[in-house]
Protein backbone atom coordinates (compact mmCIF):
# COMPACT_ATOMS: atom_id res chain seq x y z
CA UNK A 1 0.00 0.00 0.00
CA UNK A 2 2.87 2.39 0.90
CA UNK A 3 4.64 1.56 -2.39
CA UNK A 4 1.51 2.38 -4.35
CA UNK A 5 1.18 5.69 -2.53
CA UNK A 6 4.80 6.52 -3.27
CA UNK A 7 4.26 5.71 -6.95
CA UNK A 8 1.16 7.91 -7.04
CA UNK A 9 3.00 10.79 -5.36
CA UNK A 10 6.02 10.39 -7.65
CA UNK A 11 3.74 10.29 -10.68
CA UNK A 12 1.97 13.47 -9.61
CA UNK A 13 5.28 15.22 -8.97
CA UNK A 14 6.62 14.07 -12.35
CA UNK A 15 3.53 15.31 -14.17
CA UNK A 16 3.76 18.62 -12.33
CA UNK A 17 7.45 19.05 -13.23
CA UNK A 18 6.78 18.23 -16.89
CA UNK A 19 3.88 20.67 -16.95
CA UNK A 20 6.04 23.47 -15.54
CA UNK A 21 8.93 22.62 -17.87
CA UNK A 22 6.89 22.53 -21.07
CA UNK A 23 7.16 26.24 -21.86
CA UNK A 24 10.96 26.03 -21.58
CA UNK A 25 11.14 22.83 -23.61
CA UNK A 26 8.99 24.30 -26.37
CA UNK A 27 10.65 27.72 -26.32
CA UNK A 28 13.21 27.03 -29.09
CA UNK A 29 10.42 25.81 -31.39
CA UNK A 30 8.06 28.75 -30.85
CA UNK A 31 7.97 32.04 -32.75
CA UNK A 32 9.95 34.78 -30.97
CA UNK A 33 8.31 38.16 -30.48
CA UNK A 34 9.73 41.69 -30.74
CA UNK A 35 12.59 40.65 -32.98
CA UNK A 36 13.03 40.00 -36.69
CA UNK A 37 13.24 36.41 -37.87
CA UNK A 38 13.86 35.18 -41.38
CA UNK A 39 10.88 33.24 -42.71
CA UNK A 40 11.79 32.82 -46.37
CA UNK A 41 14.67 33.17 -48.83
CA UNK A 42 12.14 34.39 -51.38
CA UNK A 43 11.78 38.07 -52.27
CA UNK A 44 8.03 38.68 -52.09
CA UNK A 45 8.42 42.24 -53.38
CA UNK A 46 9.03 42.85 -57.07
CA UNK A 47 12.58 42.29 -58.27
CA UNK A 48 14.91 45.22 -57.61
CA UNK A 49 12.58 46.46 -54.88
CA UNK A 50 12.58 46.25 -51.10
CA UNK A 51 9.17 46.41 -49.48
CA UNK A 52 8.54 47.24 -45.83
CA UNK A 53 5.05 46.22 -44.72
CA UNK A 54 3.43 47.54 -41.55
CA UNK A 55 0.26 45.85 -40.25
CA UNK A 56 -1.28 47.34 -37.13
CA UNK A 57 -4.39 48.92 -35.59
CA UNK A 58 -5.07 52.51 -34.63
CA UNK A 59 -4.70 52.03 -30.88
CA UNK A 60 -1.88 49.50 -30.65
CA UNK A 61 0.92 50.67 -28.30
CA UNK A 62 3.41 48.41 -30.06
CA UNK A 63 2.40 49.82 -33.43
CA UNK A 64 2.68 53.30 -31.94
CA UNK A 65 6.29 52.65 -30.95
CA UNK A 66 7.02 51.03 -34.31
CA UNK A 67 5.62 54.02 -36.20
CA UNK A 68 8.41 56.37 -35.10
CA UNK A 69 11.18 54.02 -36.15
CA UNK A 70 9.46 53.29 -39.45
CA UNK A 71 8.91 56.96 -40.19
CA UNK A 72 12.49 57.87 -39.33
CA UNK A 73 13.64 55.24 -41.82
CA UNK A 74 11.18 55.50 -44.71
CA UNK A 75 11.17 59.31 -44.77
CA UNK A 76 14.57 59.06 -46.49
CA UNK A 77 13.04 57.03 -49.32
CA UNK A 78 9.85 58.92 -50.14
CA UNK A 79 7.19 61.38 -49.08
CA UNK A 80 5.19 60.34 -46.02
CA UNK A 81 1.86 61.82 -44.94
CA UNK A 82 0.67 61.09 -41.42
CA UNK A 83 -1.46 62.21 -38.49
CA UNK A 84 -0.45 62.42 -34.85
CA UNK A 85 -2.33 60.12 -32.50
CA UNK A 86 -2.13 58.09 -29.28
CA UNK A 87 -2.64 54.43 -28.45
CA UNK A 88 -5.64 52.98 -26.63
CA UNK A 89 -5.91 54.66 -23.20
CA UNK A 90 -7.23 51.41 -21.73
CA UNK A 91 -4.52 49.09 -23.05
CA UNK A 92 -1.02 48.32 -21.83
CA UNK A 93 1.23 51.41 -22.23
CA UNK A 94 -1.83 53.71 -22.44
CA UNK A 95 -1.72 56.82 -24.61
CA UNK A 96 1.59 56.02 -26.26
CA UNK A 97 2.19 58.71 -28.91
CA UNK A 98 1.99 57.46 -32.47
CA UNK A 99 2.01 58.32 -36.13
CA UNK A 100 -0.92 57.12 -38.22
CA UNK A 101 0.31 56.73 -41.78
CA UNK A 102 -1.89 58.14 -44.51
CA UNK A 103 0.19 57.71 -47.65
CA UNK A 104 3.68 57.04 -48.95
CA UNK A 105 5.12 58.08 -52.31
CA UNK A 106 8.46 56.36 -52.94
CA UNK A 107 11.39 58.06 -54.66
CA UNK A 108 13.69 55.02 -54.58
CA UNK A 109 13.67 51.21 -54.67
CA UNK A 110 12.48 51.07 -51.04
CA UNK A 111 8.68 50.89 -50.86
CA UNK A 112 6.40 51.05 -47.84
CA UNK A 113 2.92 49.57 -47.45
CA UNK A 114 0.68 49.78 -44.40
CA UNK A 115 -2.66 48.40 -43.30
CA UNK A 116 -4.69 49.28 -40.20
CA UNK A 117 -7.12 46.55 -39.19
CA UNK A 118 -8.97 47.81 -36.08
CA UNK A 119 -9.99 51.05 -34.40
CA UNK A 120 -8.26 52.78 -31.49
CA UNK A 121 -10.15 50.83 -28.82
CA UNK A 122 -10.04 47.38 -30.43
CA UNK A 123 -13.83 47.07 -30.32
CA UNK A 124 -14.49 47.51 -34.04
CA UNK A 125 -12.68 47.40 -37.37
CA UNK A 126 -10.67 50.36 -38.65
CA UNK A 127 -13.79 51.48 -40.51
CA UNK A 128 -16.06 51.06 -37.47
CA UNK A 129 -17.69 47.73 -38.33
CA UNK A 130 -18.60 45.23 -35.63
CA UNK A 131 -17.24 41.73 -36.31
CA UNK A 132 -17.39 38.52 -34.30
CA UNK A 133 -13.87 37.30 -35.06
CA UNK A 134 -11.07 39.88 -35.23
CA UNK A 135 -8.44 37.35 -36.26
CA UNK A 136 -10.37 36.08 -39.25
CA UNK A 137 -11.37 39.60 -40.23
CA UNK A 138 -7.75 40.74 -40.05
CA UNK A 139 -6.56 37.83 -42.16
CA UNK A 140 -9.26 38.53 -44.75
CA UNK A 141 -8.11 42.15 -45.02
CA UNK A 142 -4.49 41.08 -45.42
CA UNK A 143 -5.48 38.57 -48.08
CA UNK A 144 -7.37 41.30 -49.93
CA UNK A 145 -4.88 44.18 -49.69
CA UNK A 146 -1.52 42.44 -49.14
CA UNK A 147 -2.06 39.05 -50.80
CA UNK A 148 1.60 38.13 -51.27
CA UNK A 149 2.14 38.42 -47.49
CA UNK A 150 -1.03 36.65 -46.39
CA UNK A 151 0.46 33.15 -46.09
CA UNK A 152 3.35 34.33 -43.93
CA UNK A 153 1.10 36.30 -41.57
CA UNK A 154 -1.34 33.43 -41.24
CA UNK A 155 1.43 30.93 -40.53
CA UNK A 156 3.63 32.93 -38.16
CA UNK A 157 1.11 35.24 -36.51
CA UNK A 158 -2.14 33.27 -36.43
CA UNK A 159 -1.14 29.58 -36.54
CA UNK A 160 2.25 28.86 -34.98
CA UNK A 161 2.75 29.08 -31.22
CA UNK A 162 4.47 32.22 -29.98
CA UNK A 163 7.14 32.30 -27.31
CA UNK A 164 5.48 33.00 -23.98
CA UNK A 165 2.06 32.17 -25.41
CA UNK A 166 1.73 28.77 -23.73
CA UNK A 167 0.32 26.85 -26.72
CA UNK A 168 -1.12 29.98 -28.33
CA UNK A 169 -0.15 31.94 -31.40
CA UNK A 170 0.57 35.66 -31.17
CA UNK A 171 -2.92 36.40 -32.48
CA UNK A 172 -4.51 34.65 -29.50
CA UNK A 173 -2.38 36.04 -26.68
CA UNK A 174 -4.58 39.10 -26.13
CA UNK A 175 -8.25 39.70 -25.38
CA UNK A 176 -9.92 39.94 -27.77
CA UNK A 177 -7.75 37.81 -30.06
CA UNK A 178 -6.56 39.87 -33.03
CA UNK A 179 -3.71 40.27 -35.50
CA UNK A 180 -1.03 42.17 -33.54
CA UNK A 181 1.29 44.79 -34.97
CA UNK A 182 3.61 43.17 -37.47
CA UNK A 183 6.48 44.42 -39.62
CA UNK A 184 7.60 42.51 -42.72
CA UNK A 185 10.67 43.33 -44.78
CA UNK A 186 11.07 41.58 -48.11
CA UNK A 187 13.82 42.05 -50.66
CA UNK A 188 16.96 40.47 -52.06
CA UNK A 189 17.93 39.36 -48.53
CA UNK A 190 14.76 37.27 -48.29
CA UNK A 191 11.71 37.92 -46.14
CA UNK A 192 11.83 38.75 -42.44
CA UNK A 193 9.00 39.29 -39.98
CA UNK A 194 8.74 40.99 -36.60
CA UNK A 195 5.67 40.50 -34.42
CA UNK A 196 5.34 43.14 -31.71
CA UNK A 197 7.56 46.16 -31.23
CA UNK A 198 10.84 47.47 -32.61
CA UNK A 199 11.35 49.60 -29.51
CA UNK A 200 9.62 49.25 -26.16
CA UNK A 201 6.64 51.65 -25.91
CA UNK A 202 7.70 52.58 -22.38
CA UNK A 203 10.61 54.53 -23.90
CA UNK A 204 8.27 57.07 -25.50
CA UNK A 205 5.11 56.79 -23.39
CA UNK A 206 5.61 60.10 -21.60
CA UNK A 207 6.55 62.08 -24.72
CA UNK A 208 4.30 63.97 -27.12
CA UNK A 209 4.11 63.39 -30.87
CA UNK A 210 5.33 66.94 -31.42
CA UNK A 211 8.44 66.23 -29.35
CA UNK A 212 9.22 62.92 -31.01
CA UNK A 213 8.86 64.15 -34.59
CA UNK A 214 11.60 66.67 -33.81
CA UNK A 215 13.82 64.25 -31.90
CA UNK A 216 14.14 61.23 -34.17
CA UNK A 217 17.84 61.12 -33.36
CA UNK A 218 17.09 59.51 -29.98
CA UNK A 219 19.33 56.47 -29.46
CA UNK A 220 16.44 54.02 -29.11
CA UNK A 221 14.92 55.17 -32.42
CA UNK A 222 18.31 54.97 -34.11
CA UNK A 223 18.81 51.40 -32.84
CA UNK A 224 15.54 50.40 -34.49
CA UNK A 225 16.61 52.08 -37.72
CA UNK A 226 19.85 50.10 -37.74
CA UNK A 227 17.88 46.88 -37.32
CA UNK A 228 15.78 47.70 -40.38
CA UNK A 229 18.78 48.89 -42.37
CA UNK A 230 20.48 45.55 -41.90
CA UNK A 231 17.60 43.80 -43.69
CA UNK A 232 17.11 46.24 -46.57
Amino acid sequence: MKVNRRLIVLSIVLIFVIFLSLPYLLYPFEIPLDTFIKVSDVDLANQALVCIVFISWYGCPYGAADSWVLYAFISHYGKVLYNFSYSDPNDIYPDTPSLIFLSFQPNSSVHFKFLYLYNRYLNATATGLQVSNYVQYGLSQIQQYLPQYYRIVKEYVADKWAQGGFFQSAAYMSNPPHIPSTVIISGNKGTHILIGYLINPSLIQNETPQYLINHLNQSYIQSGIKEIQGLV
